[in-house]
């Protein structure tokens, strides 16, 4: 039998059957191209590991359920640990302290989970701001420590290097219990016997009980010292990013105002914490150390609202100036224009003068209404009512207590 050398059919193209034989040169110089791209992207490493909150965070995310339900039970559940430790240690007769022995139970609950909102928050946040994020073009040829992704300012805004954590711990350990301990009186008297503290709380003063308490307040006040560095922290990256990657239009200034939704979080988040100490604690007012602590808690609050928006405000502020100035010189130009031809009497095409005019004024008197800070009007007014509001209502009773008998 004679073999047959099969032509292709004149109807096909032969470089139809080539590529279902098997792929062509320039077939695989395209996808050689279509995937070079892919390749040039490293892959994201984060840049330091996460501190013992986020991984503690991280596990509680992790839980079934909506996050805020886990934040309440865990809040619960160190109240019946304080409580349940008193009643064990004998009887437990906390009176007018209830509302406080509540407060001290769950206070780093609602610290861990305010943490946890604000990171959630500056995530959002980040998402909104991305119409104007200006990052740099990533490859392998470009050093991580010269460039920044998405991936990274998320990982930055959300999670906190790990010594820096511990550190702040410690000293909201040293700060929010042990020099309260050393500095504090009980009001009316200048005793400052830890003993006799615990008496004058209605706490037990056997020495399971104290030490039992102590530790758990020692766990608050690490929890405390971390929410002041992840405010610090996440607040000095919002800074660094309205400083280096923000890409400014004065018309388009939506998407500036994402990042101070988290800073309105945690201004009025410390602000609330502050005010409950007092509320549940009003003898507290007494004391010279929580005095201190309170005035100091409210300014921070003030600063944190405003601080990681300055950089961003002066930016618009000098971008503002120069439309103004390059309005105004256009508008100089047109004033120039409008004397030449009346010195000419060359009056002939006055109307697009004129509305030429016209619109350089409409175009300065919008540049001056333009914002230049970064913020809603509702999220202002909802800061400050914020911090004064308590500060009034609270003054209102002083002097109503001090006229009516």
């Amino acid at each position: 039998m004679s073999k047959r050398k099969i032509q292709p059919s004149p109807s096909v193209p032969t470089e139809v059957l080539a590529t279902d034989a098997e792929p062509t040169q320039a077939g695989r110089k395209r996808a050689k191209r279509a995937s070079a791209p892919a390749a040039e992207q490293p892959a994201f490493t984060p840049p330091y590991p996460p501190s013992w909150y986020d991984r503690l965070a991280r596990q509680i995310d992790r839980l079934p359920g909506p996050s805020w339900l886990a934040y309440l039970l865990l809040g619960l559940a160190g109240v019946f640990v304080l409580t349940g430790v008193q009643m064990l240690a004998g009887t437990y007769h906390p009176g007018k302290y209830l509302a406080l022995h509540l407060f001290l139970g769950s206070q780093f609950a609602y610290l861990l989970g305010l943490m946890r909102l604000l990171d959630r928050s500056a995530a959002a946040a980040l998402e909104t701001f991305r119409p104007v994020l200006d990052l740099p073009r990533r490859s392998r040829e470009v050093p991580a420590d010269k460039g920044s992704s998405l991936e990274e300012l998320r990982y930055r805004l959300t999670t906190l290097p790990p010594w820096p954590t511990l550190w702040a711990s410690l000293a909201g350990v040293l700060v929010g219990l042990v020099a309260p301990l050393l500095v504090f009186r009980i009001p009316g008297t200048t005793a400052h016997s830890l003993a006799a503290a615990f008496a004058w709380g209605r706490m037990s003063t056997s020495p399971g009980a104290m030490a039992a308490f102590l530790i758990q307040m020692a766990f608050s006040e690490a929890v405390a010292g971390v929410f002041i560095y992840h405010s610090i922290h996440q607040l000095r990256e919002i800074s660094r990013i309205y400083l280096t990657f923000a890409r400014l239009n004065l018309y388009r200034l939506q998407p500036l105002y994402a990042f101070s939704v988290p800073a309105a979080l945690t201004s009025g988040g410390l602000i609330l914490y502050n005010y409950a100490w007092f509320a549940v604690a009003p003898e507290f007012l007494t004391q010279p150390i929580s005095i201190a602590l309170g005035v100091f808690f409210a300014t921070v609050a003030a600063v944190i609202f405003a601080w990681p928006l300055l950089g961003i405000h002066r930016r618009l502020v000098a971008e503002k100036r120069g439309a103004l100035a390059e309005s105004a010189r256009r508008f100089e130009a047109a004033v120039t224009e409008l004397h030449q031809r009346v010195d000419k009497k060359a009056l002939t095409k006055m109307d697009d003068l004129n509305k030429a005019l016209s619109s350089l004024e409409i175009e300065r008197a919008a540049l001056q209404r333009i914002p230049t800070w970064p913020w809603e009007a509702g999220t202002l007014r909802g800061v400050a009512a914020t911090l004064v509001l308590p500060l009034v209502i609270w003054l209102v009773q002083y002097i109503l207590q001090r006229i009516l008998p």
